[in-house]
């Protein structure tokens, strides 16, 4: 029997993490949650899930979470999604779905996590010309919400060119 790594799930108070925190658990999977409670709700993470009420940009605070629970993966959920705001307030996206990803990436390697699940957004490839969209589709996004995924994607891809340290990327459509 192979040990399974703890995975530390953000935004896990979610919608998206929240469901994901559920499968895994019931995989058998050890589970940890960041979430700073932004748009998420306690009450969404099960109990026996240990829980850190928080921001993925702490990098002091994901150490302590990656060396308490002795993460092996991120599945990264925490993220603002509404796409008119975004064209509104792009700085909001960019702090929130880059920078803060970013530092989240960096604590991620720092730990020694080698492996980390993005939920980015089908709004990276813009408007396709051809459907269904395929996965090597061009990547052209038209608002700042598809961009700012798409700018943590590249990130991932670089930091896994120098480090021990694999990706993958969901761009779904819309979950529900």
């Amino acid at each position: 029997m192979t040990q399974t790594l703890p995975v530390l799930v953000t935004g896990g108070a979610g919608y998206i993490g929240s469901h994901a925190v559920l499968a895994l658990k019931d995989a058998g999977w050890p589970v940890a949650v960041i979430d700073n409670l932004t748009t998420g709700f306690r009450w969404a993470v099960p109990d026996g899930v240990a829980f850190y009420q928080g921001d993925i940009e702490d990098a002091a605070l994901l150490a302590r979470i990656i060396a308490e629970q002795g993460i092996g993966a991120v599945m990264h959920f925490a993220g603002s999604i509404i796409v008119p705001e975004s064209v509104e307030n792009p700085l909001k996206y960019y702090h929130n779905n880059t920078a803060k990803s970013r530092a989240l990436i960096a604590a991620a390697v720092a730990g020694g996590v080698q492996h980390f699940i993005f939920s980015s957004t089908a709004a990276t490839y813009g408007v396709p010309e051809v459907s269904p969209v395929n996965e090597d589709a061009p990547k052209l996004p038209i608002n700042p919400y598809g961009m700012s995924k798409l700018m943590t994607e590249l990130m991932l891809a670089d930091v896994t060119r120098a480090h021990r340290f694999n990706y993958g990327a969901l761009r779904y459509f819309n979950v529900a």
